[in-house]
């Protein structure tokens, strides 16, 4: 106990001394008042240490368009000033550590480095306060939040943004500055626009014709767009290439959808309908992305009536036609 109340007393006296030889800087001939302010500030002079714990639960699915996501933050402060300064007079601390006799609230600034244009990202507390704590091991801890919403024109790709916490120097407290860094993914968005090339037809029997259709990434990702032929007909020959395709974002390719028309096609008047859907989905694939399916229609009409020998046949009724009528007229 003994021993205990002389560490203290020892440590008061050191105080009282260095707060006597900074007094004494004063006096020191040929010193200007602003450098006799800085010299008594590097003899008696504290640090303040911040750190952000950012919670990041939220962040590791990708975030869906125009919803707003909060991710907490947990902003922490703390100084080395020693816990001694705590058991001098009341307020002679306070005057001697920040020049004023009421202690002052450290105010904290939180900002976005490097926010991104296709979203709106910012701190819901840009600014917050909090007292000083006098050891290490007092720690003021305050919560902000952090507010995230990708806007539809968002990159689905993995953005790192810069959070920069500050604090300024109160008298003998010397500011600080902390920097902390977080991921966050925006959503895919499978959309595409298909333009088929003149999709009506007129075609002949066993005959060859190719149907070109471009596809066009509206999306925010590189995108796999893959065809598929719905209900085949075995009488005719079909295929589409390439079976798939991997598009950039705002490009756009070429799809060949070929066919060869069945022997008995135009000896009917008939036609062929063609489905096919186009599904989108995210490249590389990623599980739980989104995906989109669109439908497009094909026509093929033949020429109408083309049955083998009709012409003939209509030829013959038509002479048969005429020589009836002449032959009504010479009984006349």
């Amino acid at each position: 106990m003994v021993k205990n109340m002389a560490r203290c007393r020892t440590l008061k006296t050191g105080i009282i001394l260095g707060i006597l030889l900074v007094s004494a800087i004063a006096f020191i001939p040929g010193t200007t008042v602003s450098q006799q302010a800085e010299e008594r500030t590097k003899l008696i002079s504290f640090n303040s240490y911040i750190d952000l714990v950012i919670d990041t639960t939220r962040l590791t699915d990708p975030l869906s368009i125009d919803v707003s996501v909060i991710v907490p933050i947990t902003v922490k402060y703390w100084t080395d000033i020693p816990a001694g300064f705590r058991k001098l007079p009341f307020p002679i601390n306070y005057l001697i550590l920040f020049g004023q006799a009421i202690g002052p609230m450290q105010k904290i600034h939180l900002e976005i480095l490097n926010p991104p244009d296709w979203a709106n990202v910012y701190i819901g507390s840009p600014d917050v306060l909090t007292d000083i704590p006098f050891n290490l091991e007092e720690i003021r801890e305050i919560s902000v939040d952090l507010i995230l919403s990708p806007r539809v024109e968002a990159p689905s790709e993995s953005y790192k943004i810069d959070i920069r916490a500050s604090c300024d120097q109160i008298k003998r407290l010397n500011g600080f500055t902390y920097q902390e860094s977080t991921d966050f993914t925006p959503s895919f968005i499978p959309t595409i626009e298909i333009t088929p090339h003149d999709p009506i037809r007129t075609v002949g029997p066993h005959e060859s014709i190719n149907f070109k259709i471009d596809v066009k990434n509206l999306g925010n990702k590189i995108t796999r767009v893959t065809p598929k032929l719905i209900g085949e007909d075995d009488d005719w020959t079909q295929t589409i290439n390439p079976p798939e395709y991997e598009i950039p974002p705002n490009q756009e390719s070429t799809f060949s959808f070929s066919i060869i028309t069945p022997f008995d096609f135009g000896w009917h008047n008939e036609y062929g309908k063609f489905q096919i859907d186009f599904r989108a989905e995210v490249y590389p694939f990623r599980s739980g992305a989104a995906n989109h399916t669109q439908s497009i229609f094909l026509v093929v009409n033949n020429y109408g009536f083309s049955t083998p020998g009709f012409e003939f046949i209509t030829l013959i009724s038509a002479l048969m036609i005429i020589g009836i009528i002449i032959k009504r007229r010479r009984v006349r």
